[in-house]
């Protein structure tokens, strides 16, 4: 079975990682690695996921720069119970304020 086409490559998924500086791009908890994997050293036992910043709904792509990881809550919370999916919301930079990581300004 092959990806959908609204998933990231995991070398996306990787370099938005590194670019996040190894931070949730929502709340800024360490992430050791996408996927279940990094559950055992999760602070609170949470996976991490890519999320497109921009749902592929509105024009978003599979391209780095709207590829964001952030953790299981961070999902929950965005998300919003899954309206996100449905249309009725739109993620906006302020979403992601560790889209650069701890030391650069988030892009507006």
């Amino acid at each position: 079975m092959g990806k959908r086409s609204q998933e990231f490559p995991r070398k996306t998924q990787e370099l938005a990682l590194l670019r996040q500086q190894g931070l949730c791009a929502s709340c800024g908890t360490p992430i050791s690695h996408i996927g279940e994997a990094g559950r055992a050293r999760h602070k609170f036992g949470e996976g991490a996921q890519a999320h497109h910043a921009k749902h592929v709904k509105f024009g978003g792509t599979n391209d780095l720069d709207n590829c964001v990881v952030i953790v299981s809550r961070a999902i929950t919370a965005f998300t919003r119970g899954g309206n996100y999916r449905f249309g009725t919301i739109v993620g906006m930079p302020s979403d992601f304020p560790h889209y650069h990581g701890l030391d650069q300004p988030t892009k507006k």
